[in-house]
């Protein structure tokens, strides 16, 4: 039985909303009465805000690192922009952001009316590399994710989950660290090994609530990125055909077969343009 939508963004999200919340907690316990209360009532009421659509512009900026168009920049979109405006896909049903530091060519959604282009988008369009309707392409995608309501909660998501993104950026951290040690990989990869051996001792000394809390943690690492793969896939796949949907598909198809020859990549083309149609011979019976 297929997932809906709903249950394959919620197992996406949920990893990261539940450590969060656990961290809060735990450090909210550590913390005098007043401010840990303040900490958690506070996070609270602002995911609360963000999840009705309030202080969208000033989070967007603030969490996702991005910033307003420039006069030069929002001119040499200008052909891309009025494109989207023909197809109902453009200012002021959305603001455009630009992210400093990226170099490939893309362009995201966040919250309910936010997109945000790379820096190598931008870049490529004030060259004159990237045509108006490709950039067009890729803008109308992330919008496809905002109309589709994939990016709704989003920004009150990354709000809540800052906890977890510092673990993690911390664990990473380490792993570069101790990666190049022998059999760290390894060890890794067998790592379910290690937790059985951890539950069953857990279990063995009366700790069963222990016991599932390491078992919940390692099944997590297996269960967490291929969720989060699902709902991407199937965000995209729902974006691209909302993209052809308002004949911006062969130009984002155009764009697509720029980049490396992958297979979801030759899967997004195919979807955006459907199958070529190939000639076909048949037998031609003449009169004698």
């Amino acid at each position: 039985m297929a997932r809906s939508p709903g249950m394959a963004q919620a197992l996406a999200r949920s990893p990261g909303l539940l450590i969060s919340t656990v961290l809060t907690c735990m450090v909210g316990a550590l913390l005098p009465p007043l401010p840990g209360l303040t900490l958690f009532v506070g996070g609270l009421a602002l995911t609360a805000v963000l999840c009705a659509g309030g202080l969208e512009r000033p989070a967007v900026r603030l969490l996702g690192g991005a910033r307003v168009l420039s006069e030069e920049e929002a001119a040499e979109l200008a052909p891309a922009i009025a494109l989207l405006c023909q197809k109902g896909l453009g200012p002021p049903a959305v603001e455009l952001y630009a992210r400093d530091g990226e170099v490939g060519i893309s362009a995201g959604a966040a919250g309910r009316r936010s997109v945000v282009v790379s820096a190598g988008l931008l870049q490529a369009a004030q060259m004159g590399q990237l045509p108006a309707d490709q950039a067009a392409g890729v803008i109308a995608a992330a919008v496809g994710w905002i109309r589709l309501g994939q990016t709704r909660f989003d920004v009150a998501v990354e709000l809540w989950t800052i906890p977890w993104h510092l673990v993690r950026a911390v664990a990473l951290a380490i792993a570069k660290t101790v990666g190049w040690l022998p059999l760290t990989q390894f060890a890794w990869q067998i790592r379910f090994v290690v937790a059985a051996v951890a539950v069953a001792q857990s279990v063995a000394d009366g700790r069963i609530a222990a016991g599932a809390v390491v078992a919940a943690f390692i099944a997590l690492t297996y269960l967490a990125p291929r969720w989060q793969s699902q709902w991407d896939m199937r965000s995209q796949d729902d974006s691209d055909r909302f993209v052809t949907d308002h004949e911006l598909g062969d130009p984002l198809a155009r764009f697509l077969r720029r980049c490396p020859p992958e297979p979801r990549t030759l899967q997004r083309i195919h979807r955006l343009t459907g199958p070529l149609a190939r000639p076909s011979l048949a037998l031609v019976v003449s009169e004698p």
